[in-house]
């Protein structure tokens, strides 16, 4: 009457795998806004250049530039620690490296990420916690 001890059928999971394609339209759009906020970096505070990295570092993670989009979000990291898209993002590409890392056996370079990945759950811990 209820169902109860029937096994359900599990569907098996579909992966998502869809390649997101720039037109060419949003990458030299993508290119200007770095341009921008490059020159803007200087003149602001530093909560503001805060942002301004993450912003950086979104916009090179969307053109796939892993490393460039690395940099500028452990400089918004250094410059305001927050739990925001880019702390979210760059746990992904340190995850992602890892795993490259390890894919090619490559143990200096692994230890680097998971290095770094540890200091970002110490951010999450400092954030959470009003340090």
């Amino acid at each position: 009457m209820f169902g109860f001890g029937k096994k359900k059928t599990k569907e098996p999971k579909k992966e998502t795998t869809e390649e997101i394609v720039l037109t060419a339209e949003r990458k030299e759009a993508l290119l200007r806004t770095i341009s921008i906020k490059k020159e803007d970096i200087n003149q602001t505070s530093r909560e503001e250049q805060a942002k301004i990295y993450e912003e950086i570092g979104l916009a090179f993670n969307e053109l796939g530039d892993e490393d460039n989009a690395i940099d500028s979000l452990e400089k918004s990291i250094q410059a305001k620690k927050s739990l925001g898209n880019g702390y979210k993002t760059l746990l992904k590409l340190y995850n992602k490296k890892r795993a490259e890392a390890a894919k090619v056996n490559n143990e200096e370079l692994l230890q680097v990420y998971l290095k770094k990945m540890d200091q970002m759950m110490q951010v999450s811990k400092e954030v959470t916690r009003g340090v």
